[in-house]
């Protein structure tokens, strides 16, 4: 299996800042050790420039991530939702990322966009007029193929921390490398049935506690299972990335589920054997929201 790894929300999750103990700049630098050990290069992140407004020493962040070899893209400034809003307040928060992320931007060997939470549009009209825009600014709009719902699992493990709960931390990795491999399989499966050929795949990783912790066995038990990580580039260039942003849609799915709801044809998100564990981490997690 091929996949290409990104990463969203550089530097910050929105509007959610780490626990104690650990700081945005740890995390980040943790992810790029993990990606530096297994040779994992040029890691496309989709940035918010919202935190830069409010902490402009996060730019370092964002220097430390692009001198380690890694790239930005455009992942709109505030990381608001095109179903949520207008098409002009959307393309004004588009050129408002734009203008704050400028510079790493431009040193990334293609432009790149990613609609927060891949929301196309919920309507033909806005779906038309942002695939317009970001066309004629140079972007590919970027999907994912399979979602790690990390954030899940980042969710019950705060709750650990708060309990100092070190066994529960434990047994929260060990669950989320579980479920990653069969997800991603899943997942691979079911776009090379949707889309009738192997496709290369992209998922995506967040800068929060809970991955940060645990990328360097993630990554290390991923290759382990013959998962080989490409460049998004190399993922691009398969013409099935065509179909992104291809149709309206409200719905929080990836690339292939997207396209088989809107034909009829949906097929569940999680990966059946592992739905129990998805649902028991989800408890786990209530009462944190980042």
């Amino acid at each position: 299996m091929k996949m290409a790894f990104t990463l969203d929300d550089l530097p910050l999750w929105p509007m959610s800042y780490p626990p104690a103990g650990y700081t945005v700049a740890g995390m980040v630098d943790a992810i790029i050790m993990a990606l530096d050990r297994h040779k994992i290069r040029g890691v496309y992140a989709f940035a918010n420039s919202w935190s830069l407004l409010k902490h402009p020493e996060f730019k370092t962040i964002i220097e430390s991530w692009t001198a380690a070899g890694h790239h930005v893209a455009n992942h709109t400034h505030s990381h608001i939702e095109l179903n949520d809003v207008s098409v002009e307040a959307y393309i004004k928060d588009i050129e408002l990322g734009e203008s704050h992320l400028s510079r790493w931007l431009a040193k990334a060997p293609q432009l790149y966009f990613r609609h927060p939470l891949c929301y196309w549009g919920d309507t033909r009209e806005k779906r038309d007029a942002v695939r317009s825009h970001l066309s004629d600014r140079g972007y590919r709009t970027v999907d994912v193929t399979s979602w790690l719902y990390e954030w899940r699992w980042n969710r019950a493990y705060r709750n650990c921390l708060e309990r100092n709960d070190d066994e529960g931390r434990t047994s929260l990795g060990q669950s989320f490398l579980k479920f990653s491999l069969a997800q991603l399989a899943y997942d691979d499966l079911c776009a090379r049935n949707w889309f009738g050929h192997d496709v290369v795949g992209i998922t995506v990783g967040h800068p929060v506690p809970f991955f940060a912790d645990i990328a360097d066995e993630f990554f290390s038990t991923l290759i382990h299972a013959g998962v080989d990580f490409v460049s998004l580039g190399e993922a691009m260039n398969d013409a099935t990335y065509a179909q992104v942003a291809s149709v309206p849609t409200g719905k929080f799915l990836v690339l292939q589920q997207k396209l088989a709801e809107v034909a009829g044809k949906p097929f569940a998100m999680i990966e059946p054997h592992s739905q129990g564990l998805f649902d028991e981490i989800t408890e786990l997690g209530v009462g944190q929201t980042g």
